[in-house]
């Protein structure tokens, strides 16, 4: 199947990048510079490309057989397809931001009436410091065919308290966004730190001094 779309990032020293659909219901499609059809201009972010999507080993949307289009053979307009992407965006985000934020304030203040181990709270931000940086290796594996990061791995630093840097590579990275699976997981394993946050501060949890 042929589509259309505008080139939204490319890593011209490493030949890759990644196509948005103008459907912007679609995921993006990765794209590597030995798939153009014929020889032409380096692409730049915002190019508009026609392409064959086809899946690769893993699953993964990728380009093959693009081609460069003109302004009169793209099918929509662009500026209202990312306006609509970002309105979608920021409504998908909202409601994750404003648990974060309520997380990161109960946090603080059972810290500040010692209701958490001492170095709880240094421990969670090692916690997501190592998650998003786990998500980052992971996406570039995923981009360039590398050995990847288990899936185990980022779900048990989720639950150790990496969640919300999880959340926020999910977002910035536009990684694990797509696989429904993975993200009841995720999700999962916020409830379960919830959980377990919550023995610590409980009567039943005995190492609390």
């Amino acid at each position: 199947m042929r589509d259309q779309g505008r080139l939204v990032e490319w890593h011209d020293e490493k030949g890759y990048g990644f196509i948005q659909p103008n459907d912007t219901n679609k995921a993006r499609v990765f794209l590597h510079i030995k798939e153009f059809s014929r020889p032409g201009p380096r692409p730049i972010v915002g190019c508009a490309l026609d392409y064959q999507v086809a899946l690769d080993g893993q699953g993964r949307y990728r380009a093959t057989q693009v081609v460069y289009l003109k302004a009169s053979q793209t099918q929509k307009n662009v500026v209202n397809n990312v306006k609509v992407f970002k309105t979608k965006d920021i409504q998908v985000k909202s409601p994750m931001v404003i648990v974060i934020v309520i997380y990161i304030v109960v946090l603080g203040v059972l810290a500040a009436i010692g209701r958490l181990p001492a170095l709880l709270p240094m421990f969670l931000i090692l916690m997501n410091v190592v998650c998003y940086w786990f998500y980052s290796q992971d996406k570039e594996a995923a981009q360039l065919g590398n050995r990847r990061v288990p899936e185990q791995t980022l779900h048990v630093l989720s639950f150790l308290g990496g969640w919300p840097a999880a959340w926020l590579a999910q977002q910035r990275l536009r990684h694990k966004t797509q696989k429904a699976s993975f993200l009841r997981i995720y999700r999962l394993t916020i409830i379960f730190h919830v959980l377990l946050l919550l023995w610590l501060i409980s009567p039943f949890n005995a190492m609390l001094v």
